[in-house]
């Protein structure tokens, strides 16, 4: 068997928690930078950016149907 690296010192816990908790950090602005909320120019509706509106329209055109998922509108995004 090959023998495997093994830590010279153990490592503090504060030291994997700070780094975890930055890890956590930086993932949380990533998910608030990624989701932008816009208001759809046909119907005035607010949707999520690069996503149909809940009446079904993108980019000027009807590309779904009505059904369930119009009943529930977008209004603010919790990160």
């Amino acid at each position: 068997m090959s023998k495997k690296p093994v830590p010279k010192k153990q490592q503090a816990k504060s030291s994997s928690r700070s780094r975890h908790s930055k890890w956590v950090s930086e993932q949380r602005k990533k998910l608030e930078k990624g989701l932008v909320l816009d208001k759809c120019p046909t119907t005035g509706e607010t949707k999520l950016r690069h996503f149909a509106s809940p009446s079904g329209m993108y980019k000027g055109r009807q590309v779904t149907t009505g059904g369930k998922a119009t009943a529930t509108k977008v209004k603010a995004i919790e990160a």
